[in-house]
């Protein structure tokens, strides 16, 4: 896959990433629970700004978002989701950095590829509570 084409894919997974954890904050009833969702999709908005930064920088234009939708029935079966895509998310960033074209697109990479550890920990935390 052309690297262009990985950031393509970044950016719509991002923005829908963003949208599925708005969902699922509005399921959380803990505030520590609602707190560490929040941050999550805080980190979304910033990867896809920072993705579409990237996109830009060799293609000089914006990608067009492709929303997905995400649904799930309980509060724990999307915190397990959650936890899923951010395991993925980390792997998929460690590739596109080492993919990477150039020193220009290294950085936003590299500062999105730092925040799905932190937060695959924190939907972990969230997940082993709710057993």
């Amino acid at each position: 896959m052309l690297f262009v084409n990985r950031l393509q894919r970044g950016i719509d997974q991002s923005w829908t990433l963003v949208n599925f954890y708005k969902k699922l904050q509005a399921k959380a009833n803990n505030p520590v629970y609602r707190e560490y969702i929040v941050q999550a999709e805080r980190d979304k908005r910033k990867h896809c700004e920072l993705l579409q930064y990237a996109y830009y920088l060799l293609t000089g234009k914006y990608h067009s978002l492709e929303k997905q939708n995400r649904d799930f029935s309980t509060f724990r079966e999307g915190v397990l989701m959650a936890l899923k895509s951010e395991l993925k998310e980390a792997e998929y960033n460690r590739e596109l950095l080492m993919e990477s074209a150039g020193r220009t697109v290294y950085k936003p990479i590299f500062l999105i590829m730092v925040d799905a550890p932190a937060n695959a920990v924190r939907f972990s935390c969230i997940y082993n509570a709710l057993k």
